[in-house]
């Protein structure tokens, strides 16, 4: 084997995040990932803890009235003037005792979000740019999706509940 040039380093690259707080209706949605969450997609990706189906609440529209407010948001900003979305993915999560969240990212998506439905000490972290999210009723943050993060393990037995969802790119499907 012979290899000309190896080169290894970090660059810097524009990302988005932002958070908030959104006027959410929890029980709704808690009662909605409660009756989603299947065997079959628990304990098999990144999130280590229940979930629904990636799709679950793709067509809920509780859930899009919500979207379209931090859709707003996302519209006003310089990237989405160059970039044309679709939302791919929208599910729900419970963490329970012991429950987390590998350190992980969204690639291929554009952006990517959380929106939590109750209060928690099991924080997002975002260790790339320092920032964390402190689940609360309504807390939400929205990220460019090769931001990595993840949850420690849930030391309570208070389940932490939430919302996920992915926009990605129109052509890149």
């Amino acid at each position: 084997m012979k290899i000309d040039k190896e080169i290894q380093g970090n660059i810097k690259v524009p990302y988005t995040f932002f958070k908030g707080t959104l006027d959410i209706n929890a029980k709704y949605f808690m009662s909605k990932i409660d009756n989603g969450i299947s065997e079959q997609t628990s304990h098999k990706t990144n999130v280590k803890s229940d979930m629904t189906s990636w799709t679950y609440f793709i067509n809920d529209v509780e859930f899009l009235k919500i979207l379209m407010t931090i859709l707003d948001k996302i519209d006003s900003l310089p990237i989405s003037k160059t970039t044309s979305y679709r939302l791919s993915d929208a599910w729900g999560i419970r963490q329970n005792f012991s429950d987390y969240t590998e350190r992980h990212a969204h690639n291929p998506c554009f952006l990517s979000g959380v929106i939590y439905l109750n209060n928690s000490d099991q924080n997002l972290i975002f260790p790339e740019i320092g920032e964390e999210v402190i689940p609360k009723k309504g807390s939400f943050a929205v990220f460019s999706s090769f931001l990595k993060h993840s949850a420690k393990r849930n030391k309570t037995f208070k389940s932490k509940y939430g919302l996920s969802f992915n926009l990605s790119q129109k052509g890149f499907d």
